[in-house]
């Protein structure tokens, strides 16, 4: 067991021989791979961090400018249905205004009418009136009127004055 904790100064030399062995045929044949493999990949690395910085910069900016545009066309929207309303209710107005004269203009036609109506008949019951008092002296002095003919000439009167309504 001693000689475990005992250095061999031997094995030590060529241990070490070895080691710098290695390191010099990993400088010569691999070094230059390794070390070129690791920058390719620290450069790559550093290139998909600024491509993923561009990407948030350049979603950031897409983003703000939505949300711009997405202000705008709520600002447009709310201005356009204002004017919208604006527009209906001047059409409401117009066409309650437009109602009213119409309604009032259709009762002046009928009050017109009316009265044209009312003219007429009296006009026609005037008319009446004189031709039944006519027809009546005529002939009251075509007979001796007494008691007996003058109900009859009533009578006769009406039924001639009712068969020309039914005319």
């Amino acid at each position: 067991m001693d000689k475990l904790l005992n250095p061999d100064f031997g094995v030590f030399a060529l241990t070490v021989v070895n080691f710098l062995l290695l390191v010099w045929l990993l400088h010569k044949f691999a070094w230059k791979g390794i070390i070129g493999a690791l920058e390719r990949r620290e450069k790559q690395i550093a290139d998909d961090k600024a491509a993923a910085a561009a990407a948030r910069k350049e979603a950031e900016d897409i983003k703000a400018q939505l949300d711009s545009k997405l202000q705008n066309i709520a600002a447009e929207a709310t201005k356009k249905m204002q004017e919208a309303v604006a527009v209906g209710n001047a059409q409401k107005e117009q066409l309650l205004a437009e109602t009213k004269q119409e309604a009032e203009r259709l009762l002046a036609q009928a009050k017109e009418q009316i009265q044209a109506e009312k003219t007429q008949a009296l006009q026609e019951i005037k008319e009446q009136i004189v031709n039944t008092a006519l027809l009546a002296a005529t002939k009251i002095t075509k007979e001796q009127v007494t008691q007996k003919t003058a109900a009859q000439t009533v009578d006769e009167v009406l039924s001639q004055l009712s068969e020309r309504k039914k005319k």
